[in-house]
């Protein structure tokens, strides 16, 4: 059994999200299966949270649940460029867990629907050939990289195609969340 002033101490050095991003005032800027997602900017800038935007998620319930450590295991052990990466996990005095993840601007879906509703409004709008070409590459790319690890996505679907802002202006893609079956 654990000593309860172990516990206290381990409560007191905990660091909290709250501390350190802001992300209450914050819109939710998406909602999945395990939980919400926030956008989050840090407090104070430093070395270990760069001045940039982040995708702060809070897991649903309290503690990890089988899928919640699946999904941080997997986030955790993969590294490719065209996933998103896991930056840090945090464990709230509550059992809330929090994942801080890169931040993606839009997702495929939200692309298509612009270029979709540009086109009934009759104003010619062309996606222009080499982005489609690099962004399929990019989720073939990550794709292969998760089967040739034996990770199966199984919810592939354009709001699960995140396209990052930064990089080279065809846009950089990446899928953001997989399930090992």
């Amino acid at each position: 059994m654990i000593d309860e002033n172990f516990k206290k101490q381990l409560a007191i050095q905990r660091e909290r999200v709250e501390d350190l991003f802001y992300f209450e005032n914050s819109k939710e800027i998406g909602r999945g299966t395990y939980g919400l997602v926030y956008k989050a900017v840090p407090k104070q800038p430093n070395g270990r949270f760069p001045n940039k935007e982040y995708a702060l998620k809070m897991i649903e319930g309290q503690g990890f649940s089988m899928s919640a450590c699946r999904e941080i295991a997997l986030f955790r052990e993969l590294r490719h460029p065209n996933l998103i990466c896991l930056q840090r996990v945090f464990l709230t005095n509550e059992k809330k867990v929090w994942l801080l993840l890169d931040y993606a601007e839009h997702d495929l879906w939200h692309v298509i629907k612009h270029h979709r509703t540009a086109k009934t409004k009759k104003v010619p709008i062309m996606v222009p050939r080499n982005m489609v070409k690099n962004i399929l590459f990019q989720i073939l790319s990550g794709m292969h990289y998760l089967h040739s690890n034996w990770v199966l996505h199984r919810d592939l679907k354009p709001a699960n195609i995140l396209l990052m802002g930064d990089g080279p202006p065809d846009m950089r893609g990446r899928q953001d969340r997989y399930n090992q079956s």
